[in-house]
């Protein structure tokens, strides 16, 4: 009796510990995301903001689905919008951004690698002839058309390079507090301990911001689009026609709709602070913006929302931190991938969490391994506010306005 038990508890204790450790690399299916800039040649610093946009890293919520080009000429214009919207259309990005989902060969046939790719699907299921004969095979179409092709947004940045005594100058009329003095002029470092004003505006006021306007758009893939493509556009390269490429490059059905603008800026520090160059820091700068703005869009339009993976259970840890915006005020909702009646993936709210706020939020932005070289911190741990008992790989989504 007693071996029995020991080996029961030996089991238990082998059962526990696999289900809290945590999953590597769990497949889901992200957004894609196609960034571009405005092209100013005659603003301060363009050629290292635009070398720095360029080589910078994609946030890694996101699919990459960038194409060769990624400047667009400026109007010179505040609002950047109409401009943005007519090189789209002038250049076709829709449907170049179609012709990348499906793989377009030279010869002009598509395949649906990428798709199986980024969405973990059944090959079969996604074989084109096959599809149309089978409901299942017609819902994993519609599947990939809503959960992939659908989330594929245009992140357009127009880079302003300033001063942060500008900005420190136009803040010293009506604030008097150190800390956002330094925030409202982009520097988050000061102590909040220091009382001295005057000090905090000429202290925040050394060095320069690189601000961004960012304008967002999404690809239009609903059922009439997807339905005219498959029926008049797709072939692949066995059964291509000389009359079934011209008809897709010649194709105006496929189009971006705008979604909204924000803006957000990221701090340039001066030589008192670090030793490196100021194209060094115009560099971090400037990535480290199109993390910040991501995240003010992510707050106001739903559908640009990432979701995250539970990184553990027991604690509830995710890898998300500083850089998608999170505070001890952050909450989340806790999401099961399921499918309904036709065979179509749905996200069924379970549960929901907040940030644990005994345990310091990871900083996650750019360049925070050389700001904080001695963090161990690599993952937020949060509290469960409702639900039953997540699991490893549980999606997870802010919450609406949080």
């Amino acid at each position: 009796m007693k071996k029995n038990s020991f080996t029961l508890l030996i089991l238990l204790i082998a059962l526990s510990n696999f289900a809290q450790s945590p999953i590597k690399e769990t497949k889901y299916r992200r957004s894609s995301l196609y960034t571009l800039m405005i092209d100013d040649p005659t603003k301060p610093y363009a050629s290292t903001i635009k070398e720095s946009f360029e080589k910078g890293p994609l946030p890694e919520k996101f699919n990459d689905h960038n194409l060769s080009n990624r400047l667009i000429p400026t109007s010179n214009s505040d609002d950047e919008s109409a401009n943005i919207t007519a090189y789209l259309e002038n250049n076709n990005i829709a449907r170049e951004m179609v012709a990348k989902w499906f793989n377009r060969s030279a010869k002009g046939g598509f395949n649906m690698d990428l798709v199986k790719l980024r969405g973990s699907y059944n090959a079969d299921a996604l074989d084109i002839s096959k599809a149309k004969s089978s409901k299942r095979g017609l819902a994993e179409l519609a599947d990939a058309g809503e959960e992939l092709i659908r989330n594929t947004f245009v992140l357009v940045n127009a880079y302003r390079y300033i001063s942060k005594e500008e900005v420190a100058k136009k803040a010293s009329g009506w604030l008097n507090s150190i800390s956002s003095v330094a925030a409202t002029a982009g520097y988050s470092g000061l102590s909040d301990a220091t009382s001295l004003t005057s000090t905090a505006v000429t202290v925040a006021g050394k060095g320069y911001v690189v601000k961004t306007n960012a304008y967002l758009y999404r690809l239009v893939w609903d059922e009439e689009t997807a339905a005219n493509f498959y029926i008049n556009y797709w072939a692949d390269d066995a059964t291509i026609t000389p009359e079934k490429k011209k008809a897709f490059d010649e194709s105006k059905i496929f189009k971006m709709e705008y979604i909204g603008s924000d803006k957000s800026w990221a701090d340039v520090q001066s030589s008192i602070f670090t030793t490196k160059t100021e194209e060094q820091l115009i560099e971090k700068a400037t990535i480290k913006a199109v993390d910040a703005v991501i995240v003010e869009l992510q707050k106001n339009h739903d559908e640009f929302k990432t979701k995250t993976p539970l990184f553990t259970s027991e604690p509830i840890t995710a890898k998300i931190g500083l850089k998608e915006g999170l505070s001890t005020k952050s909450k989340f909702d806790v999401l099961e991938q399921q499918q309904d009646k036709d065979g179509k993936t749905e996200y069924v709210v379970v549960g929901s969490i907040k940030v644990d706020e005994s345990y310091p939020i990871w900083d996650n932005r750019y360049g925070a391994d050389e700001e904080n070289p001695n963090s161990t911190t690599d993952r937020t741990y949060f509290k469960k506010v409702s639900g039953r008992d997540f699991y490893p790989g549980m999606l997870i989504v802010q919450k609406k306005g949080k």
